[in-house]
């Protein structure tokens, strides 16, 4: 039995399952998982100072009076329906039959500061950092997709279970999916703020203001 099995299984036997082996495996739920793409959003019209990332106090490229020059937000939503069915032979006893989970990526914030000219080298410079976080938000999102397939298709969720009514099946499986979820989109996270935090640290910003001149970094700074 998988680690996510097991924890899916030891889940509904915490909550009050505790005869769960006297209902059989039913057939394998439906299950359909999809991403639903949200258009990044590009916003120049906010101050350097005024930047997500420069309200957070973070670290800014070297030589531009510490600030941040750009800044991007992101966010997964996951929604997930389920369908709860009685076994026809064996009343009493629920299972899982139809599980959709639907991963909303975004919005996304792409923030450029307003200080900088979009025809000016720091501006392309930073726009292309930015797009290399929002790659590596594609890729969580990507993952996550991935991590859920492979966790829904756990043999624990096609053990029915026995439950006083539906609706307390369906919320025993619903609570059960919710851990299922909540552990994948760690998983996930962890991953993609190790790629974040590699793309923003001092010897990053470094290479990257060394593609342009000095003195265009300084301007307007000065």
């Amino acid at each position: 039995m998988s680690k996510t099995a097991s924890v899916i299984l030891a889940l509904l036997l915490m909550m009050g399952v505790s005869h769960a082996a006297d209902c059989p495996v039913a057939e394998a739920a439906d299950f359909r998982a999809s991403i639903e793409w949200l258009e990044p959003e590009l916003i120049q019209d906010l101050a350097s100072a005024a930047l997500p990332a420069s309200r957070r106090r973070g670290q800014g490229f070297p030589g531009a009076n510490r600030r941040k020059l750009g800044s991007t937000e992101s966010s997964l939503h996951v929604r997930t329906n389920l369908l709860v069915s009685e076994l026809a032979a064996d009343r009493g006893c629920y299972a899982l039959s139809r599980l959709v989970v639907n991963i909303v990526a975004g919005p996304v914030r792409i923030y450029v500061a307003r200080e900088l000219d979009p025809d000016s080298c720091p501006y392309r410079v930073t726009l292309a950092h930015e797009d290399r976080h929002v790659e590596v938000f594609r890729e969580a999102a990507e993952n996550l997709l991935s991590e859920l397939e492979n966790d829904m298709s756990a043999q624990s969720l096609r053990q029915s279970i026995p439950a006083e009514s539906i609706q307390v099946a369906v919320e025993r499986f619903r609570q059960a999916i919710n851990v299922l979820v909540g552990d994948a989109r760690r998983r996930v996270d962890e991953q993609a703020t190790r790629r974040n935090g590699a793309l923003d640290t001092r010897s990053a910003y470094r290479a990257e203001q060394d593609k342009c001149p000095m003195k265009d970094w300084r301007i307007p700074f000065e």
